[in-house]
């Protein structure tokens, strides 16, 4: 690749360079604080059902729904440095996740809540969906109806790791659970990971 020339004095030259790279500077730094601010974008969500009751996930499995189709379930790991360069750069410290489903398996109604079962990180909430949710108690106060779901559901969780936490192999390890608001039972609980993928994990799946 032929190298870029500049015409003029040596001190023009030298100008031109510090102009080129200010302006780079001001594109990276603004282009990062866009990327900052918008948080995620849709594709570096890590999206998973939520059926209820289903007790504890352990392992990947296929649920039965009360009108005869089935809803997949499994638990929840993340691998936090296969993420992409671009990512990893400007946004490395926060990830997230999603549903847009929240099924009752059941066949009585269940008024339920979300929480999750560690609070070692910070994690945001951003709820919205077709009946009210109340996040000071983190409930829905409408309950739902046997085989149906949270209608025009979306909740996105963002996970915030400061740099000791970046340090290490195991980023955040705990569980979602989704109790019923009305009795307090827990009806699902679905394990969360966020790690490293060390070489032997990635010799184990065969990647």
């Amino acid at each position: 690749m032929p190298k870029l020339k500049f015409p003029g004095s040596p001190k023009l030259k030298r100008i031109t360079y510090s102009v080129t790279a200010a302006v780079v500077i001001i594109v990276l730094t603004v282009g990062s604080s866009l990327y900052a601010k918008s948080v995620l974008n849709p594709n570096e969500l890590t999206h998973f059902f939520v059926p209820f009751p289903a007790g504890r996930i352990i392992r990947p499995q296929v649920l039965p729904k009360p009108d005869g189709t089935t809803v997949f379930v499994r638990p929840v790991t993340v691998y936090v440095n296969e993420r992409g360069i671009l990512k990893r750069w400007l946004n490395g410290s926060i990830e997230g996740l999603s549903t847009h489903w929240l099924i009752n398996l059941d066949d009585k109604p269940h008024r339920i809540g979300l929480k999750f079962t560690s609070d070692s990180v910070e994690i945001d909430w951003d709820v919205h969906a077709g009946i009210p949710w109340d996040p000071a108690t983190q409930t829905f106060l409408e309950p739902v109806a046997p085989g149906e779901q949270v209608p025009e559901l979306g909740v996105d969780w963002f996970f915030h790791f400061p740099k000791e936490i970046q340090a290490q192999d195991i980023w955040y390890q705990g569980s979602l659970e989704v109790f019923d608001a009305d009795t307090g039972e827990t009806l699902t609980t679905i394990p969360i990971k966020f790690e490293v993928r060390t070489a032997d994990e990635t010799n184990n799946s065969g990647h």
